[in-house]
């Protein structure tokens, strides 16, 4: 049985999980980036703060975070900056959910095209497809994705 959950904005004491979930994702998706990911921890670290007022975390009932999906905006362009999903909880809507809440929080922001890059090994690229956004191209190892918004 799946647990109820909640969004609520991202706090300053979410980065440590951000963090376990970036490095996470770093050793299992592209370990040959991992060195080069950590010596520029201190930049990764700056970009999370920067998108703490817009990152998202989702929680179980009991308050545990479960993931989270945090974005930037460049004048009409929303992009997903990250999304992650406890590896125990994927499979189960959240990714979905997570990337739904930024859709509609870019919205309001003033974004009518929202983008990601994924890399071309991690099947998370079923999830964007399936929710309607289209590939547009390659940088490097990253199949690039966007969607235009329809308005509200």
């Amino acid at each position: 049985m799946t647990l109820p959950t909640r969004l609520r904005p991202a706090e300053a004491s979410d980065l440590p999980f951000i963090l376990r979930q970036e490095r996470e994702y770093m050793e299992a998706i592209e370990p040959d980036e991992l060195q080069g990911w950590l010596a520029a921890l201190d930049q990764n670290l700056a970009l999370w703060i920067d998108c703490l007022p817009r990152t998202l975390f989702c929680l179980d009932a009991d308050g545990h975070p479960l993931g989270y999906a945090m974005w930037s905006l460049d004048g009409d362009t929303a992009t997903l900056v990250s999304i992650s999903v406890l590896g125990s909880r994927r499979r189960q809507g959240l990714g979905r959910l997570l990337l739904e809440a930024f859709e509609q929080q870019a919205r309001p922001s003033g974004g009518r095209v929202v983008e990601l890059g994924v890399h071309r090994s991690n099947q998370a690229d079923l999830l964007y497809r399936s929710a309607g956004y289209e590939a547009t191209g390659q940088d490097g190892e990253y199949v690039l994705f966007s969607k235009t918004l329809n308005a509200v």
